[in-house]
């Protein structure tokens, strides 16, 4: 659709159909913008509304991909363009394809890793032409040309030879019948391979392999060299762990947890608390639970009891669902919130209660395993938000953060937070100090606090609470700082009518 973004990662590669038959692989490492995409006659079996005009506009953020045309550009290369940083390029009915590197092409085969590859665009015809223009030039390559535009001078350099950002374009293959490119592989009995190749490449190692023949149930056939029938090892299924590392999920079962993780999360109200909570607490493996999008789905943390200290209870999502869910890979931490339906606690003395989801979200924010850092003892630095969730109210309105800064002092252990958020047509302004560690009674690596002042469209007479822990790993200038926070807020009105929760996660120190 429109506005959609396509985006692939280290180890991932993906093909789209498009309305008007256009074909496009995108490598790994690539984001791609869809700005318009209209077809007068869309020949794919894809639900599609007709256009009274041809139009394709695709912006190339980063990585590359190859592609086939379809209807589209045909008639008026006019209909269609592909915008990059350095200029933007037009058809002639074509196959070709496009790389743009800033920073990240270490990763094309036969090059040294870490080998620096000159920033731009790189481009290549299989067959057709194309054209494209720069803000002061314009080139024309066909069948068999090159040329690659420099990030820092976009001026077009036509290449002798297939630059080597270019040289995967044998793992980006569509159907063999009409692809040029592709390889006439045989079948078993003979006949020519005319069917969709789709399984080229092995996305989990990035490698070729060897068409096997393969059983409904995912064995196979292929006989051995003395005739008698032997089971390979499977095809391997490789997923992303919570901290993004690459897993082996074959057996169809989550890894167990290794390590402990800090989970923070907000609501309100919730137990005794009848208007805001925020709290933290370190998890246990045994403690916790996440779904195969590694989201959580459930946690301990404290549940406040009427006239007690709160008990440590265990959350489950029960009903709920998780939506809004997010991941930096730097900070490697999760955020995202609980809605519909009710989540359902087991207070520590065994009993159950259940906290109605309906028109409110419980916020939540995951770190990564064993992320609890060494903590500096004199310093302070500055973090960035670089994730969070849409605040909510207990009216079941959702909102926006439109802004939040968080500021730690390691030498007075003290922290500074505000919020900027939008919500049901009003403002909020909080800002607010809280501790860490020892002087909030906590552990070195945890902090809490309150917003002493909440501006509401103007008006002072808000409260609000926070609570969070920092983390490890991060990408940090000075290594002694810890390298990401998380945060989970809620405030309330000054007629104690409307709460708001929410989570943050900072960064870049």
């Amino acid at each position: 659709n429109v506005s959609d973004i396509v985006v692939t990662g280290d180890a991932s590669r993906a093909q789209l159909l498009m309305i008007d038959g256009a074909k496009i692989a995108l490598r790994p490492n690539s984001r791609l913008a869809i700005a318009e995409y209209a077809s007068t006659a869309p020949v794919s079996s894809a639900p599609a509304v007709t256009s009274t005009e041809d139009s394709a506009v695709l912006d190339l953020v980063k990585g590359g991909f190859r592609t086939i045309t379809g209807a589209i550009g045909k008639d008026d290369e006019a209909d269609y363009e592909v915008r990059t940083a350095v200029g933007v390029l037009g058809i002639r009915g074509t196959d070709y394809s496009a790389v743009f590197c800033r920073g990240d092409c270490d990763w094309v085969p036969g090059v040294t890793p870490g080998a620096p590859i000159p920033d731009g665009l790189y481009l290549g015809v299989n067959d057709g032409a194309i054209v494209f223009r720069t803000a002061t030039r314009s080139i024309e390559l066909t069948t068999g040309e090159y040329a690659f535009i420099p990030l820092d001078e976009p001026e077009p350099q036509r290449l002798d030879a297939p630059p080597a950002v270019l040289l995967d374009d044998n793992d980006l293959r569509f159907d063999p019948s009409k692809d040029p490119a592709a390889s006439n592989r045989p079948n078993d009995d003979g006949s020519n391979n005319d069917g969709s190749d789709m399984t080229g490449f092995n996305s989990a190692i990035g490698t070729r392999r060897a068409p096997t023949s393969v059983s409904m149930q995912g064995e196979s056939t292929e006989p051995d060299d003395d005739g008698s029938s032997a089971e390979p090892p499977r095809q391997p299924t490789i997923a992303t762990d919570p901290d993004g590392s690459l897993i082996d999920i074959t057996p169809g079962t989550q890894p167990d947890p290794a390590g402990n993780r800090n989970m923070s999360f907000s609501t309100g109200p919730l137990g005794a608390a009848d208007s805001t909570w925020a709290a933290t607490f370190d998890n246990e493996p045994s403690q916790f639970s996440l779904d195969f999008d590694n989201n959580v789905t459930g946690f301990a943390g404290p549940y406040p009891v009427q006239r007690q200290i709160p008990g440590i209870s265990d959350f489950d999502i029960n009903t709920a669902s998780n939506i809004d869910t997010g991941f930096d890979s730097m900070t490697v931490l999760r955020w995202g919130r609980w809605s519909g339906g009710s989540a359902e606690i087991t207070l520590s003395d065994g009993s159950t209660v259940t906290q109605d989801l309906t028109n409110q979200s419980l916020h939540w924010v995951s770190g990564p395993e064993n992320g609890t850092p060494t903590m500096p003892i004199t310093g302070s630095a500055s973090y960035t938000l670089v994730g969070a969730t849409s605040p909510t109210d207990n009216l079941g309105n959702v909102g926006t953060l439109g802004s939040a800064s968080f500021d730690a002092d390691f030498t007075n252990l003290r922290v500074d937070s505000t919020l900027n958020i939008d919500i049901n047509g009003s403002n909020w302004l909080a800002t607010g100090v809280g501790n860490i560690g020892s002087a909030a009674g906590l552990p070195a690596h945890l902090f809490q606090g309150l917003y002493g002042a909440v501006v509401i469209d103007g008006v002072s007479g808000g409260t609000g609470i926070f609570s969070g822990f920092f983390s490890q790993p991060g990408m940090v200038s000075d290594p002694s700082y810890p390298g990401g926070v998380g945060l989970t807020f809620s405030l309330q009105d000054g007629q104690g009518t409307t709460s708001i929760s929410g989570a943050a996660v900072f960064g870049n120190p």
